[in-house]
């Protein structure tokens, strides 16, 4: 019998290490084939199981003829901001901040000096994107900080927030946000990896970024502290950061607001609920000119994927990963995408997408083309990554499995809708 019993373990242990091993063994046949379709040089993914690194691969390489070894680094774009609620949450815990005081003692953009507003702003409601700032001041043109709404009263995802916490953070402690961070959260976590821009950065681990055609943007990768964007890391490090998150999970998973079905934002994390098993999810992505970055965790099960690309088409091959990786990525995937409308495909006259062709052009300088796909537009442009969108109406297009749409609302301008929501309006060249 005990011989019998015996057997029956090793039988399941050893179809345990087949499925991970058909996981991982799936993910080096299909990430390259990816990586070819759209044009992406280099993917890093990391693999949690049972709150442990399981499995850290890069693919690729950083830039043309520089292959990516596996400690490669990536700016990971607004993948910074669970970082900043990490640390902000940590001071909090340790009884030197808090969430609801209101950040004009410490901080006070001349620009709403004097608006009523002010002493609305908190902690809690900056990292659940309530603040009523727009994502950036400098958005459509902007130059000044301003409210778009009362704080507290509905989600609007917002960097400008996020800075507003850190020159509060700055102030009271009297140190930059690179120093807090090494000193209240990398170095208690043994995380060494993780920087802003310096002039010490390995610039030959760092994956150079590319565009939806996988060529390499020429730019500079200098970028400044950041409270909301720019952090550099590595697969492994972020990793980290997710088994902390899971393992104080308590701090983050209380739903602050609601975003549509399903799907909530917390403290520094959006919150995915109604998984099945009672499961839910942690997320947060990055997004910037040449970076697409993902990361999952489910606290439940202490489970996670992480995956960072440094190209614009590097948000399609992350939901892939994502899907494959976790047992429940299809619906989480499901309920992140899903569409505030139902969209349905219709058929435009030839001669009207024609007229919407061409380039646009952003306040930053930043191009965005539009081409004619068929019945269809096909986008590309700085930062953007290259996709087919379908006609929903006689100037509305909206992206297949995302909740993302455009509009022209005459010959000479776009609009571009994320979650039903206006996020930028820029005008033909």
């Amino acid at each position: 019998m005990k011989t019998k019993l015996i057997i029956v373990l090793l039988s399941l242990m050893n179809t345990v290490s087949a499925q991970k091993d058909t996981l991982q063994a799936s993910l080096l046949r299909d990430i390259p084939t990816w990586m070819e379709e759209y044009h992406v040089p280099c993917v890093g993914v990391g693999l949690i199981e049972n709150g442990q690194i399981k499995w850290v691969k890069n693919f690729g390489n950083l830039q043309q003829g520089h292959p990516a070894p596996n400690n490669t680094l990536f700016n990971i774009a607004s993948q910074t901001k669970p970082v900043t609620a990490m640390l902000t949450l940590a001071l909090v815990q340790m009884g030197k901040w808090d969430l609801d005081e209101p950040l004009a003692h410490y901080w006070i953009d001349p620009d709403i000096a004097n608006d009523p507003y002010l002493m609305k702003l908190t902690t809690r409601i900056v990292l659940s994107h309530q603040t009523g700032f727009p994502n950036w001041r400098s958005d459509n043109g902007g130059t000044t900080l301003h409210f778009n709404f009362e704080p507290g009263t509905k989600f609007a995802y917002s960097g400008e927030g996020y800075e507003y916490l850190r020159r509060a953070l700055e102030a009271k402690f009297h140190q930059p946000l690179n120093v807090l961070m090494d000193t209240y959260l990398f170095t208690p976590l043994g995380i060494k990896d993780t920087h802003y821009w310096s002039e010490n950065l390995d610039t030959n681990r760092f994956a150079m970024w590319h565009n939806g055609e996988g060529k390499r943007y020429e730019g500079s990768i200098q970028t400044p502290v950041n409270a909301a964007d720019d952090l550099i890391t590595s697969i492994e490090d972020y990793c980290k950061l997710g088994i902390y998150v899971m393992n104080n999970a308590a701090l983050y998973d209380k739903p602050e607001v609601k975003v549509k079905e399903n799907y909530y934002r917390g403290l520094g994390w959006g919150l995915v609920q109604g998984l099945p098993n009672g499961e839910y999810a942690f997320e947060h992505g990055g997004s910037d000119i040449g970076v697409r970055t993902m990361a999952v965790f489910l606290p439940k099960s202490k489970t996670g994927v992480v995956v960072m690309t440094n190209a614009d088409n590097g948000m399609f091959i992350n939901d892939r990963i994502i899907k494959r990786a976790l047992a429940c990525g299809p619906q989480i995937q499901a309920i992140m995408n899903k569409a505030t409308t139902t969209h349905t495909r219709i058929t435009i006259a030839d001669q009207l997408i024609q007229s919407y062709t061409g380039t646009y052009e952003q306040s930053n300088g930043k191009l965005i083309k539009i081409e004619k796909e068929g019945n269809a537009v096909k986008v590309s442009g700085d930062g953007a990554p290259t996709a087919i969108l379908f006609p929903e109406s006689q100037n509305k297009f909206f992206l297949d499995g995302y909740d993302v749409q455009l509009e022209f609302p005459d010959m000479n301008s776009l609009i571009i809708y994320e979650g039903g929501k206006q996020v930028m309006k820029i005008n033909r060249k």
